[in-house]
């Protein structure tokens, strides 16, 4: 079978340093083109009083290093880790590797939805969701111990599967 890899692209290159140079502009281009969602997790609350989210009604699939994944329908997420204080938002990513280990990550709070900072992608893993968090009730939303659905402390939790290639810190500019 043929595969075709950036290490084998760059073997035409005689010079040493200009391959690790091109090494060094490529491979993040070629990270992202081989972890993809392929389709949309449909991220749902586990149930009332959860704490978890976890996969919709399908199974969910996606290139993780190249290598095909795949989570069942309704498989919880890992559990969240972090505080979001009370009026800010933040995000919690989930993401997969080739080995089909879900793991996820928080980013970083800000004053508005605009002004959340992602978690950085980790490399050879794909995006399976992310949730969005913004307490607006009378406490702050702990990860792991505030179920997503709260009353008190409204987490008005949005869940996202995106299905292309997603990644906040590949910016032009």
């Amino acid at each position: 079978m043929f595969t075709d890899t950036m290490t084998r692209w760059l073997e035409g290159v005689r010079d040493y340093t200009s391959q690790w140079a091109h090494r060094k502009l490529y491979e993040p281009l070629f990270d992202s083109q081989s972890t993809l969602p392929l389709n949309s997790a449909g991220l749902v609350i586990h149930g009332a009083s959860s704490t978890l989210a976890k996969t919709g009604g399908s199974t969910f699939y996606a290139l993780a290093n190249g290598i095909l994944q795949k989570v069942a329908a309704s498989t919880d997420m890992p559990a969240l880790v972090g505080t979001v204080t009370n009026a800010t938002f933040n995000v919690f990513c989930f993401f997969i590797d080739s080995g089909g280990t879900v793991t996820s990550a928080m980013g970083i709070a800000g004053a508005a939805l605009g002004n959340i900072v992602f978690p950085q992608k980790p490399r050879k893993k794909a995006l399976v969701g992310f949730i969005i968090i913004n307490p607006t009730g009378t406490g702050d939303f702990v990860g792991g111990t505030t179920a997503l659905d709260d009353g008190t402390v409204v987490p008005n939790a949005v869940y996202v599967s995106p299905t292309c290639g997603f990644d906040p810190y590949c910016l032009i500019g």
